[in-house]
């Protein structure tokens, strides 16, 4: 386990090295971050590290005892905590508080790394509060989230923030060659979607319905932003049809609208769709800036909504109402 092998987060990583060569490990990390950014995998490293008998520049020795559990996945210093269900309750903080009392077996330290930390109830969250305030020497809590402001802020208040922010373009194209390699083509299209999210690179490098999904999405959003029936019908069953999907789905819309704009106000130069440069560049000829934004905007609050687990159908049927009557000039 090595921070050295990461890619970016420069910032988080040398405040948590520093942390250690200074022995001035907090009680208590909050790591936030969008979904795949790397919070899991730096806390893991984090914790591998507090936990080594001879950790050096960042790096485990890989051969003590506690590395070698860790990796084996049964190390009892290094506890995760999961939503039990939809959310994280107070029993489980509980037994986290039950067993912090416990000195470490094999370790100077213990680490509980909380994932989905925004599952968290309220009662579980305050209840947590007892550790933040009167922690035992040895322990120290991570927690993970992708929205730090739902947190309680006596929460946020006593513990340090370590926010994970987007990566380059640059990184995630060098982090897509180490791993799954590739024509550049093909990497900078996928950078493009992932949005500065290794994670989310990673997994569209990984999907076989990726060029599927982009292309079918790439035959019917012209046609239902002229408000031609036949494609309004066709898109509504094939969001029905992949909603298991929906988030690619989702950014695959937002990428092609962008793109549209990026071709409207700054020519083909900055488009991330580049393959498809025709189909984007007829269609923005045809197109009012203000439109595309107001298309951009609605596949962002059907997102959002989905995410606070709005109706589905709803969601969609309002969002193709939203998309059509997008060709107009002006």
């Amino acid at each position: 386990m090595d921070f050295n092998k990461i890619t970016g987060q420069r910032e988080v990583i040398e405040n948590l090295k520093r942390s250690l060569s200074e022995d001035r490990v907090s009680h208590a990390y909050i790591f936030s971050g969008p979904q795949g950014i790397g919070k899991k995998t730096i806390a893991r490293i984090f914790a591998g590290l507090l936990l080594c008998d001879d950790p050096h520049d960042g790096a485990t020795c890989g051969r003590c005892r506690a590395c070698l559990l860790i990796e084996n996945g049964t190390n009892p210093d290094l506890i995760s905590v999961n939503a039990d269900g939809s959310s994280i309750g107070v029993d489980q903080i509980r037994a986290i508080q039950g067993d912090a009392v416990l000195r470490p077996m094999y370790s100077r330290r213990k680490v509980y790394i909380v994932e989905d930390a925004v599952k968290m109830t309220v009662q579980a969250q305050n209840c947590l509060l007892k550790t933040f305030e009167e922690p035992p020497s040895y322990v120290v809590v991570i927690l993970l989230t992708t929205n730090y402001e739902s947190l309680l802020e006596t929460v946020r208040s006593r513990a340090l923030h370590m926010q994970l922010r987007k990566y380059t373009r640059d990184q995630v194209m060098q982090a897509l060659r180490a791993r799954i390699g590739g024509s550049r083509h093909v990497l900078e299209l996928i950078a493009g979607y992932a949005d500065g999210n290794i994670g989310q690179a990673l997994k569209l490098a990984e999907s076989s319905e990726f060029s599927m999904l982009r292309d079918r999405l790439f035959d019917l959003l012209p046609g239902v932003s002229s408000g031609r029936t036949k494609d309004i019908f066709e898109l509504t069953a094939f969001l029905e049809d992949n909603r298991d999907n929906i988030d690619v789905l989702l950014d695959i819309m937002l990428v092609y609208y962008r793109d549209l704009l990026a071709a409207k106000e700054c020519g083909e130069s900055m488009l991330i769709n580049s393959d498809k440069k025709d189909i984007i560049l007829n269609n923005a000829r045809n197109c009012r800036s203000s439109r595309i934004i107001e298309c951009i905007e609605a596949v962002g609050a059907v997102r959002g909504a989905l995410r606070q687990h709005a109706n589905y159908q709803l969601a969609v049927d309002w969002l193709l109402i939203k998309l059509q009557g997008q060709n107009k000039k002006g």
